[in-house]
Order: structure tokens, then C-alpha cells, then sequence
């Protein structure tokens, strides 16, 4: 049977996620170590930025000359601003360091300077028990809670408070709707339209806004929005799945985190929600590439029932046609009070 995507709408389970420097650096964690959202696990310095200068157009002089105005020696510490080399006429034209670094190499009118590079800190994002290592690159942190995966994310995390700023899943998110409540929150709403609702948002500020759909034209804003922005649904005018909105509003109060992350097919990489729960019952690690068969919950992912969700009543053999004219792969699946309806196999997502 041929497999549909798969988005996990879970209750209770165990997540585990990985948290990784991007360069080797220093870890301040250990196994079995809990850890907070704001904890800094590791350290590192992203890759130094290098300059390449030609002193001699910077001094106006040819290179055998420039060479001996030059002020700093090989490996010499230079703060940004100091003087690399000159000065030179009654102009005194100089060339100065642009952040702090190093001279690398010079000679023959030219100069490579190299910045001292950025400092990086890694934090846990959401809380939990270490369970694992990678030394000096990263660690598997472990928690029990909901989960709730989304379909685009502007590549920021966060973490804070659930609260829920739309009556409904379908209720639309104005800047004129805000209030003093979500201040510092985690924004969840049906949908957004107005264009200048992440200024406001940020202005407010939250800490992250959780919605159904937006149009497509809001894509900028929300990629330049300092907070994180996560679609659970996708572009148009979408409401937010209502068992989703049901699990956001029964935990409305809770803390959440916030991982706005890209989707990327390859890696197995979705924007994601994690609200971590009192471990009560048992959960289990979220399934992957479930099955579809009867009875599975399911959604539409395209027109003319984009958005619909319902249950897979039955799963027909072979290819049906469709009114196109084209034969795939087709499940009958029940849609309230749509009714049944076919849809194919490729066109549905497996919500578990």
C-alpha cells in the first residue's frame, strides 16, 4: 500500500531531539542531567570571517612603498577600528580593522585579516532528561509531552505560554484583536490575513504565534518576524485543524516550545509544537510511516476538500479514475457532512 505524508498530532507520547552545535565546542551537560528551556548546553565560535585588503589602493601608493606603512605584526591581537596600515599624506588615509581579529598574512601591498569570529550558545529549548551525547557537538534530550507538527515554520525557536487569541479555529487574527493577555505569551489563532500583524505581534511582544493558514504574500514578513511563526495548515485562508485547536485550547496555560524549523522532507525536519506533560500513563515514542487502513484519521491536503478532515472507510483495489481522467490510487473517505468522497491516496495526510 502506498504510503501518504504523515503528520503527528499526539497527545501524550515521548519526544526526544536532538540539540547540536554547529561547529565542535564546549559541552556543560552530562547524561541523565535534566535541563530547562533556557539552559545553555554548549558553546562554540562560528567560523571567523576573513578580508582580503589592498593596502596600496587603500594608501594611494604602489605596493613596494605601502608595505612599510604597515602598523601590525603577524598574529597581533587589533581591535576593530585600530590602525592595520598608514597613515599617509596630509589626507592621513589610513586602513583600519573592521572588527576584532588577527592579521593573518601581509606583504607585496595587501593584507588578510581574519575576525576573531562569533560566539554561539546552545540552549536546550524545551525541558527535559539528557539521554545522550555526541562530545563536543551535541546532545539527545528527552521529555514527555503533546506534539503537534505543522507544515511551515520562519526558522526560529522559542518558549512560553499557550494562549489562544481566536474564539475558534477559523477565527481571523487582526492587529486591532490584540491584547494585553498574550503579552510575553505563545499567540494561537485560526488564521492571519492582516498584513501587518507580525509588527504588531512583535511589538506587543509574544513570543510566538501558532496559526492555521496566511496568505502566501505573507511569507516576508513572517521570514523577517523576530519571533516564530508556525502554519499548521499551510497557505490560503485554512482553518486550523480542530482537533489541533482543541489540544492548543485544552492546554491553554501551559508552557510550549516553539521550533519553527523549516520542513525538510530529506531529514525527517518539520516546524513542530512540544507541550511538555506530567508523565501520567504510559506514552510511547510517536510512530512513523504509518499504514493507511481503515478507520485512520486523515486529512485533505488539496482542492476541492483542502483542509477537510475524516476517516477512511474503505480502500478500493487497483487505480480509479477520476473526473480528470486520470487513475491512481484512491481511499473513500467520510467527511462529515460532505459526506464520502474519493480522494487520492497522494492527496491525504495520515494525522496520528
Amino acid at each position: 500500500m502506498e504510503l501518504p505524508s504523515q503528520t503527528h498530532v499526539s497527545l501524550l507520547v515521548i519526544i526526544r531531539r536532538s540539540r547540536n552545535l554547529p561547529s565542535r565546542g564546549t559541552l556543560y551537560v552530562r547524561v541523565n542531567q535534566k535541563v530547562s528551556p533556557a539552559d545553555v548546553i554548549g558553546r562554540t565560535t562560528l567560523a571567523p570571517a576573513h578580508y582580503l585588503f589592498d593596502i596600496a589602493h587603500g594608501l594611494g601608493l604602489p605596493p613596494a612603498k605601502a608595505d612599510k606603512f604597515l602598523r601590525r605584526e603577524l598574529d597581533e591581537k587589533v581591535s576593530g577600528g585600530d590602525i592595520l596600515a598608514g597613515p599617509v599624506g596630509w589626507m592621513r588615509r589610513v586602513v583600519r580593522a573592521p572588527e576584532e581579529g588577527r592579521v593573518v598574512l601581509q606583504g607585496d601591498g595587501r593584507l588578510l585579516y581574519e575576525g576573531l569570529g562569533e560566539a554561539y550558545e546552545l540552549r536546550a529549548s524545551l525541558p527535559g532528561t539528557v539521554i545522550g551525547m555526541d562530545p563536543d557537538l551535541g546532545v539527545t534530550i528527552e521529555t514527555v509531552g503533546a506534539l503537534v507538527e505543522g507544515v511551515w515554520g520562519n526558522g526560529r525557536q522559542e518558549f512560553g505560554v499557550l494562549r489562544v487569541a481566536t474564539p475558534n479555529s477559523a477565527g481571523l487574527l487582526a492587529s486591532g484583536d490584540l491584547s494585553i493577555d498574550l503579552r510575553g505569551a505563545i499567540a494561537v489563532a485560526g488564521r492571519v490575513e492582516d498584513p501587518n500583524i507580525f509588527r504588531s505581534l512583535t511589538a506587543l511582544p509574544v513570543r510566538g504565534v501558532i496559526c492555521g493558514s496566511m496568505p502566501s504574500a505573507l511569507i516576508p514578513s513572517a521570514k523577517a518576524c523576530e519571533i516564530p511563526v508556525i502554519l499548521t495548515e499551510g497557505f490560503g485562508r485554512t482553518p486550523m485543524n480542530s482537533a489541533v485547536f482543541e489540544l492548543f485550547s485544552s492546554n491553554a496555560g501551559r508552557e510550549a516550545s516553539l521550533n519553527a524549523q523549516p520542513a525538510d522532507p530529506w531529514k525527517g525536519e518539520r516546524p513542530e509544537v512540544i507541550i511538555p506533560l506530567p508523565a501520567v500513563g504510559s506514552a510511547n515514542v510517536p510512530a512513523e510511516a504509518v499504514q493507511l487502513v481503515v478507520g485512520r484519521r486523515v486529512r485533505v491536503l488539496r482542492a476541492p476538500y483542502a483542509g477537510r478532515e475524516g476517516s477512511v472507510v474503505s480502500l478500493p483495489e487497483g487505480l480509479q479514475q477520476l473526473p480528470n481522467g486520470i487513475r491512481v490510487p484512491c481511499a473513500e473517505v467520510e467527511l462529515g457532512e460532505t459526506g464520502l468522497v474519493r480522494v487520492p491516496i497522494a492527496n491525504l495526510d495520515i494525522l496520528e
